[in-house]
């Protein structure tokens, strides 16, 4: 999204509560005119629309925090960027983290472009509907009465009467509010309580039938996790997600099972901008949603326990996670390769390499938290394809070793060992003209990514291998 679009996007946020007072009144005219009421007939069409309405503009609301406009204009400025234009390590790290940052930016514009969308078709098609003359469309979508059930313990015993919101209350969720009396714990920053509809992400869902891998195991909950999320319960794949931020803090606790994790962890990670009582309030929510996804013939066992102040997965139930059997595979892969058994080392990298099927938690554009961690994979990827390529030409085979090595610099195009793995396949297979032609491509591939040179190593062993036969 560009500058322009930014403009747009922050102008439609602005006519937000105009609109709802335009229809605000739209709506008092037709009450006005005699439009009968039967709420209690078509509270369940009502209650769809709002929750669509609301979640559009509940996501809105988020993704149009300053903080989201404050980091774009940041990134808008080039001078830095054209300041780190010398050949160096640290100049190359800064580039690629200003990427990863405009990425992840247009990635929340895009998400607040298709929130307005979906408040513009639901309104007009509210609009169309009223002026058709459906009256009772219009009074259920209406600021109504009902009749609320007495509370517990009130010293009232009759029933008290609540007012509905209409649309006009809905769109006036999205416009500024009163600064919250309660202050976050460790700081005097204020912020808006968010809330608690849940938001449904607009993004594709997955297949309907979970990714299978061969030797995987029955278990009570199956999580696959390199790459895009597939979760399975009980056998029952989750095609759909409630709650975005259910997903997020299930991903959380994924990465982290076998310790408990603080609440204020998720809190200040998940809702860092939010008061205490709005961030715990959220969490609340989020894992009541998490629960439901997770619900499964336990019996009475829950999936996510609590206890002094931590969340962690219930160990009782059987869990089988693709990172954590991917690092085992690694882990045995190594032991019995340095032992000398390097047949047997095959099978397991084999195995991993089979379980990665792409990088942590690919199709997640909405949290950072886990990059570190995702670069570390990949990287274990990237030695597990190596390791698997120096075996197979140790063993005489230098066909398996460079689907191996190609396999490493189709992720990672720069991985000069790979590169040099790759010469001396061709060498041991007597395709000097492609050993030249590999050493071209690393360099190619260094210049134009990293802007550097490839290092002596590979450039002594390109020599080596062209003059033995010159």
């Amino acid at each position: 999204m560009d500058i322009w679009g930014l403009t747009s996007l922050r102008a439609s946020v602005r006519r937000v509560p105009t609109l709802s007072r335009e229809w605000g009144g739209a709506m008092a005219r037709l009450r006005d005119s005699g439009a009968s009421s039967s709420a209690r007939a078509n509270g369940r069409q009502a209650s769809t629309a709002r929750d669509r309405l609301d979640e559009a503009i509940t996501e809105l609301r988020r993704l149009t925090r300053g903080q989201l406009f404050q980091a774009l204009e940041r990134l808008a400025d080039v001078e830095d960027i054209r300041d780190a234009s010398s050949v160096s390590v640290e100049s190359v790290r800064r580039l690629r983290v200003w990427s990863a940052e405009h990425l992840r930016l247009a990635a929340e514009l895009e998400a607040a472009a298709r929130c307005c969308r979906l408040i513009e078709q639901e309104l007009n098609r509210q609009i169309d509907a009223t002026l058709a003359g459906s009256d009772h469309e219009a009074d259920a979508l209406g600021d109504h009465r009902v009749d609320a059930p007495p509370v517990k313990g009130h010293p009232t015993s009759h029933r008290k009467t609540h007012r509905v919101m209409g649309v006009s209350g809905w769109l006036r969720l999205f416009a500024p509010h009163g600064r919250s009396a309660h202050r976050r714990r460790r700081g005097t920053k204020l912020a808006m309580v968010s809330t608690a509809v849940p938001y449904r992400p607009a993004i594709a869902p997955p297949s309907a039938q979970p990714l299978l891998i061969s030797g995987m195991p029955e278990a009570d909950v199956t999580a696959l996790i390199l790459g895009p999320l597939e979760l399975s319960v009980a056998g029952r794949h989750v095609v759909r997600w409630n709650s975005l931020k259910a997903r997020a803090v299930f991903q959380y606790l994924l990465i982290h099972r076998g310790r408990p994790v603080r609440r204020d962890v998720l809190m200040d990670l998940q809702w860092p901008d939010h008061t205490y009582t709005s961030a715990r309030n959220n969490l609340n929510v989020a894992l009541y949603s998490l629960r439901n996804t997770l619900e499964g013939p336990w019996q009475g066992l829950q999936p996510i326990l609590y206890q002094d102040g931590c969340y962690a997965l219930n160990s009782e139930l059987k869990w089988w996670i693709d990172r954590d059997e991917y690092l085992s595979a690694l882990s045995r892969a190594h032991l019995v390769r340095s032992s000398g058994h390097a047949i047997e080392a095959v099978s397991h990298y084999q195995k991993a390499v089979e379980l990665y099927r792409g990088s942590l938690f690919e199709d997640d554009s909405t949290s950072d938290w886990y990059l570190a961690e995702q670069r570390h994979l990949n990287e274990l990827y990237l030695q597990a394809l190596e390791s698997l390529g120096e075996i197979y030409l140790n063993l005489g085979d230098p066909s398996s070793a460079r689907k191996s090595a190609q396999l490493a610099l189709a992720r990672d195009a720069c991985c000069e060992s790979v590169h040099r793995l790759l010469m001396r396949c061709y060498a041991a297979e007597n395709k000097q003209q492609l050993v030249s032609r590999q050493y071209g491509i690393c360099v190619k591939a260094l210049r134009d990514e990293l802007g550097v040179s490839p290092g002596v190593e590979t450039l002594r062993l390109f020599y080596d291998l062209t003059s033995a036969t010159s």
